[in-house]
């Protein structure tokens, strides 16, 4: 499969640094893809962000300025918390060579599953209170079990530590690819055995002995003395980035932020603690709610003589209520008829046309992804929307990674214009029919 990518990258014109944005399918041909990719970067690109995600169940919530600045905010808390498993200082653990950049989605289950692979029992508990998922927290039931195993649809991290990441998964493909088993095609399965790896390497390493587990565990031994281990991998255990569906489906949902300070409460008693359930309010994050704005108010036009400040009480917005986190995009792990029952509720859907329009202009005009510094850098795309008349399009499109070729929105979307459409239609009819 030659051209396995197409939804927009987001990197660097030079001197910003960048994100970028894949999106791949096909198992191992996505790894290979990924890898053909980053190889072709050159290494000034090592600082700038990508995120990988699978190409038919995401749903994107936030936009790319709240993802980038969450980014760094999880990975300092995730070096504190990496410090604090080993009782070292971050300075100590940063000298060890250990540190937390690559972030990959939540699981709550270990698959494929194999409770004696080092992948799912090597796995450290996350950072959340062992009270959060109810009392059965532990036993392998996916709605109780702890989020703490990794799930390869949705990674985000910097260039430089993603390409030697993937190429020792593609070296793991090479060492272990066996055709007589069920699951040799797995993208997580390979992903998951450097992670295992790594984390087994780690706890040996900093606590001087082998981390317990089950009898009859396997073992990830060195294929030589000097194999790397140490990838920086770790997971987005908060999804404050990510938020997977399989096993989270009481744990999330939709609120408005509609009290006093842009405030949401829950009050769904999803641990049934009957009597003793107390509601718990949310606010939602200044970042989110400039950013919100900014975009709703460049398509006056689809909401005329209502304001931002009127719309944020009212939209609603994907929460996890066990982390209190607007959820940065939505991946549909299980059956994916749920991504159409999903679109419709997203803040965007009675305004995805408008919002094309917008962002296709924003883009020729030049635009960053960010206006203040994150991590001490301005943000802005690998690349901008054509205005050549042959590529043009109001809808954008899309760069692939196939000699930068870009795919305007007639030959990629065109034939889903109902359904992607629809809910601005709608509210179009309707407004209508009400003068």
């Amino acid at each position: 499969m030659e051209n396995p990518h197409e939804d927009p990258n987001w990197g660097d014109p030079s001197p910003y640094p960048t994100l970028k944005l894949q999106n791949s399918y096909k198992w191992i041909t996505k790894l290979r893809a990924i890898e053909r990719y980053f190889n072709s970067l050159p290494s000034a690109e090592d600082d700038d962000l990508a995120i990988i995600v699978d190409g038919y169940d995401i749903l994107i919530q936030l936009p790319p300025e709240i993802m980038v600045e969450r980014y760094f905010q999880i990975a300092e808390r995730a070096d504190a918390q990496l410090a604090s498993r080993f009782g070292v200082s971050v300075r100590e653990l940063h000298k060890r060579g250990l540190r937390q950049t690559i972030f990959l989605g939540p699981d709550k289950i270990c698959w494929p599953i194999d409770p004696l692979a080092p992948r799912c029992w090597v796995a450290p508990e996350s950072p959340i209170p062992p009270s959060a998922w109810g009392p059965n927290k532990g036993h392998w039931e996916i709605i109780h079990s702890d989020p703490r195993w990794l799930n390869s649809g949705t990674i985000m991290g910097p260039i430089g530590d993603l390409r030697r990441y993937i190429a020792a998964t593609m070296d793991e493909i090479t060492a272990t690819h066996d055709p007589a088993y069920e699951f040799r095609e797995s993208d997580q399965y390979y992903l998951s055995n450097v992670w295992g790896r790594q984390e087994y390497w780690r706890s040996r390493v900093m606590k001087g002995k082998a981390p317990a587990g089950p009898p009859g565990r396997i073992i990830p031994v060195k294929n030589n003395p000097f194999q790397k281990t140490e990838y920086h991998v770790a997971i987005e255990y908060e999804s404050a980035l990510f938020q997977t569906k399989a096993g989270y489906e009481p744990y999330f949902g939709y609120l408005q932020f509609n009290e006093s300070d842009l405030t949401a409460r829950i009050t769904a008693d999803i641990l049934q603690e009957g009597s003793a359930f107390e509601p718990s309010a949310i606010k939602m994050p200044e970042n989110v709610a400039a950013s919100l704005s900014k975009l709703y108010d460049a398509i006056p036009e689809a909401h005329r003589g209502s304001t931002s400040e009127d719309w944020l009480s009212i939209v609603q917005l994907g929460v996890n209520f066990i982390t209190n986190h607007i959820y940065g995009l939505w991946h549909c792990t299980g059956p994916k008829e749920f991504v159409g029952i999903e679109y419709p509720t997203l803040w965007f859907y009675p305004f995805v046309k408008s919002l094309l329009r917008a962002a296709v202009k924003a883009s020729q005009a030049g635009e960053p992804l960010t206006e203040k510094l994150i991590d001490g850098r301005k943000w802005a795309p690998k690349n901008y929307y054509p205005v050549s008349p042959d590529l043009n399009d109001e809808f954008g499109g899309a760069w692939t990674d196939l000699n930068d070729e870009f795919v305007p929105w007639r030959d990629l979307c065109q034939p889903h214009n109902e359904v992607l459409f629809q809910g601005e239609e709608k509210a179009s009819e309707l407004h209508l029919g009400s003068l």
